[in-house]
């Protein structure tokens, strides 16, 4: 049954765009290697058309879904391995989730980057993120520097963790049809990322930073935390005069590592 079949008028101001069928979804689930042990996370359940194939999986899931509206039709779901939340998945409390989380989502595009952010660095740590996305989205987090689509999301997300493309999506796969195409897409976080969680959120400052200007060089935009921007990108063998849209994820984490040393004040 796709989210056709449901008799609710979609909320445009939710971002609403549902698949009409099933198709899509179980495509999804047979992509990704799920860990029958890992707790499915869905944002964004909607009628329950991918929540039921997982459930016909074996897997638990909780899932959120801000529409209260489908509450009623979902209620088919519930039970011991399927536990529904009618609360905003930004706003939620993360801790309450389990340790070991697998994030299955379909993401509204105007909430993409605040979703993304949550999962990464606010929630549980979590096997994998299988998140369905527009494609111009996908292309951020899968950009190469010196190009427009690579920035402060690439470096960030890309420090952190995998991400691999799986499939594109059709924008006539869904009712109302989307202006756009959809990428589904995979996030494994990295065993042992370049800079550890006590200072990730100074790193991702610290990038934030460098790209704040963009047009503007690098050692612009340094000036404010390095006494001498141009002898330090000179050690490091980086040019004077490079944009922070130049430096690969790599040189990010080294230029970190090089103006904040652990153990410094």
């Amino acid at each position: 049954m796709g989210e056709r079949s449901i008799n609710i008028r979609l909320n445009k101001a939710l971002g609403q765009n549902f698949l009409k069928s099933d198709r899509v979804s179980r495509r999804i689930v047979e992509s990704v290697e799920l860990n029958p042990s890992s707790t499915i996370v869905e944002i964004g359940v909607g009628s329950g058309s991918l929540t039921s194939i997982l459930l016909e999986k074996g897997l638990r899931v909780i899932g959120f879904e801000i529409d209260t509206r489908f509450s009623e039709g979902n209620r088919r779901l519930e039970g011991e391995r399927c536990e529904l939340r009618y609360e905003d998945f930004l706003k939620a409390d993360l801790s309450t989730l389990p340790d070991s989380v697998t994030y299955v989502a379909n993401i509204p595009y105007y909430i993409t980057s605040p979703i993304i952010e949550r999962i990464m660095f606010d929630g549980p740590s979590f096997d994998r993120a299988v998140l369905m996305v527009q494609k111009e989205y996908a292309d951020r987090l899968t950009a190469t520097p010196r190009t427009k689509e690579y920035g402060i999301l690439t470096v960030n997300v890309n420090t952190f963790s995998e991400v691999r493309e799986l499939f594109q999506v059709s924008r006539k796969e869904f009712i109302p049809q989307p202006e756009v195409d959809s990428m589904v897409i995979e996030l494994s976080l990295l065993e042992n990322p370049p800079i550890g969680e006590a200072r990730r959120d100074q790193y991702r400052k610290f990038v934030r930073h460098c790209f704040s200007q963009r047009r503007k060089k690098l050692k612009n935009n340094l000036k404010s935390i390095v006494d001498s921007p141009e002898e330090l990108l000179g050690s490091m063998a980086i040019g004077v005069d490079v944009r922070a849209e130049e430096l690969s994820v790599d040189d990010f984490v080294s230029l970190f590592k090089n103006i904040y040393p652990e153990g410094g004040v």
